[in-house]
C-alpha cells in the first residue's frame, strides 16, 4: 500500500535524523560501548514508535476504503432495489435503464448475479410482451 511505504520512509528518515543528530565526540574505550548503548535504545524507540504509527495509519487506509466500499455497494443495492419493484410493476423499459446506472460501479458478486438474473429476467418479458403484442395484432388482422 502507498501510504505505508510512504509512512516507513518518513519513519526511517526521522531515525537517520536521530541517529545523525546525537553523534558526539566518540568516548575512549568502554566508554565508547557504554555511550552507544543509549543511543540504540534511542534508535530502536524511535523505530518502533514509527512501526506503531506506520500500522495505525494503514489500518485507517484500510477503514476509509472498506467504507468507501460499503457506501458504494450500498448504493449499488438500492438501484438494484429499484429496479426489482418496476419489474414487480412491469416497467421492464425503467427496469432496464435502472440497471444501467450500475454500469460504473464495482458490484459484489452476489450483487452481480442479481443484476446479471434481472437483466435476463427483464429480456425474457420484454420479449414475451412483443410475442404477445404480435399475435394480437395478427388476430386483429384475421378477424377484420
Amino acid at each position: 500500500m502507498k501510504p505505508e511505504r510512504i509512512l516507513l520512509s518518513i519513519a526511517a528518515a526521522c531515525i537517520v535524523c536521530l541517529a545523525g543528530c546525537s553523534k558526539a565526540p566518540p568516548p575512549a574505550g568502554n566508554d565508547a560501548q557504554n555511550a552507544a548503548a543509549p543511543a540504540a535504545d534511542t534508535v530502536k524507540q524511535a523505530a518502533e514508535s514509527a512501526k506503531t504509527t506506520a500500522e495505525a495509519a494503514a489500518a485507517d487506509v484500510t477503514k476509509q476504503a472498506q467504507d468507501t466500499a460499503a457506501a458504494a455497494s450500498g448504493k449499488a443495492q438500492e438501484w438494484i432495489d429499484k429496479a426489482r419493484s418496476l419489474i414487480a410493476e412491469n416497467k421492464f423499459s425503467d427496469a432496464s435503464s435502472t440497471l444501467q446506472q450500475l454500469a460504473g460501479m464495482k458490484l459484489t458478486d452476489e450483487q452481480q448475479k442479481l443484476v446479471d438474473g434481472l437483466k435476463e429476467q427483464i429480456q425474457k418479458a420484454l420479449a414475451a410482451k412483443a410475442t404477445s403484442e404480435g399475435a394480437s395484432a395478427v388476430g386483429n388482422l384475421l378477424k377484420k
